[in-house]
């Protein structure tokens, strides 16, 4: 009888066989995954900072102060920790537990751990960077902060960015931007230039040199910046004032909209 079990069951284990051929297979299962993983973005200007190059080793996300603009809270809340801490270059004391974190580059960056609880927690601990060739995800590594008697104070997220990777650091987001690197957009800078020339607090105020360079795009979106990156070096040629991210929009007829901007104050406005 053994010898004739295995030729019996050869029909149903053919059988099975068939069926198994007749399941699905799973590459629709992940044609679809692929799908519902590709990123739709929208710009939340309230998610999106600029990102500059401070010193020889530190890159950061810059947030500039502007005092008296109860629309901005964390402008307001650097103006009430200066107050409460009494900061001693205001109140004229010793600096304490104020250290230099950098005295060797054009602004003088100061650390204090009080400072630095108070403001980490009104930021997240990793942003999305991108360069002037790519992008990578980063962590605050540290936060520090420029004051001076002009008042354009600064606060710095000091992020673990890869220079060699990224490029030169131009903008963080809390999200993730699809971007497009490679293409030329040589058209869309030219048009862009045009369009915010006017309104450019370089040419108004600086040496009248603006020149925004697309260097990456999304759909209709264009992200730029003005910058020759070595201002932040002591006796640098640099004659950019107002180094500048931004993103633009197009719409069908080729006109031009600004969205969102960042730019740092070189020169020192309040003072003027």
């Amino acid at each position: 009888m053994k010898k004739y079990i295995v030729p019996a069951l050869l029909p149903f284990l053919l059988s099975c066989k068939k069926d198994e051929k007749v399941v699905p297979s799973e590459k629709p299962v992940q044609k679809t995954d692929t799908i519902t993983r590709e990123i739709e973005y929208q710009l939340d200007k309230n998610s999106v900072f600029g990102v500059y190059q401070l010193t020889d080793k530190d890159i950061a996300i810059c947030i500039p102060v502007q005092f008296g603009n109860q629309d901005l809270p964390l402008s307001e809340k650097y103006e009430d920790f200066l107050v409460k801490d009494s900061v001693p270059w205001i109140y004229n004391r010793d600096m304490k537990d104020y250290k230099y974190y950098d005295t060797l580059s054009v602004d003088r960056l100061i650390y204090n751990k009080r400072f630095e609880d108070t403001f980490k927690k009104e930021m997240k601990d990793t942003y999305f960077v991108y360069g002037t060739k790519s992008s990578q995800s980063c962590m605050v590594k540290r936060i520090v902060f420029k004051s001076d008697e002009c008042g354009n104070d600064y606060i710095a997220y000091i992020l673990n960015a890869d220079k060699n990777l990224i490029g030169n650091p131009l903008i963080a987001s809390e999200k993730e931007i699809p971007l497009q690197y490679g293409k030329n957009y040589s058209a869309e800078s030219l048009s862009i230039k045009k369009s915010a020339s006017k309104e450019s607090t370089e040419n108004n105020y600086g040496h009248g040199k603006y020149n925004p360079i697309v260097f990456a795009g999304y759909k209709n979106l264009y992200f730029t910046y003005y910058d020759n990156f070595k201002w932040y070096r002591k006796g640098s040629d640099s004659e950019v004032q107002f180094p500048e991210r931004a993103v633009f929009e197009t719409d069908s007829k080729g006109k031009v909209k600004l969205l969102w901007s960042s730019e740092m104050d070189l020169l020192g406005l309040p003072c003027l």
